[in-house]
């Protein structure tokens, strides 16, 4: 049973790593934390200490991931008009474009692969993935 368990860690590690894959698209690397951030601030405006504990990472790291977005023109930083010091992170026209372009480009990658499943195998993993996602 454990050499069992050991051989599913490792397919979903795997599996992980192919799903999140450095994608490009006109010549832009956008890799998967950059899809995330991009949705994080999509949905939440976080400010730049926000940001970094949502993605469970250092504020300089938020920093460098957030430098690179703006530079690519995919985000912006809006500073507060009562106070300075409140820097919001903002995702740009472009920025949407861009995460909606990438997550069509990722979800189709993935429906190509699940195609390859019969439909019954399709049933049972949609099914073990639910049992596995319930938080306990």
């Amino acid at each position: 049973m454990s050499d069992r368990l050991e051989q599913i860690i490792s397919l979903i590690f795997t599996t992980r790593r192919l799903l999140h894959e450095q994608k490009t698209l006109k010549g832009k690397n956008c890799s998967a934390l950059h899809l995330i951030t991009l949705s994080l601030v999509k949905a939440k405006k976080p400010l730049m200490k926000e940001l970094a504990d949502q993605l469970g990472i250092t504020p300089p790291s938020a920093t460098s991931i957030i430098n690179k977005l703006t530079q690519d023109e995919l985000v912006y930083r809006q500073v507060e008009k009562t106070d300075r010091r409140i820097v919001r992170i903002l995702i740009s026209k472009k920025g949407e474009h861009f995460l909606q372009t990438h997550k069509n480009l990722m979800a189709e990658k993935m429906r190509a692969n699940l195609k390859r499943l019969s439909i019954a195998e399709q049933k049972q993993l949609e099914k073990i993935l639910q049992k596995i996602s319930v938080e306990n």
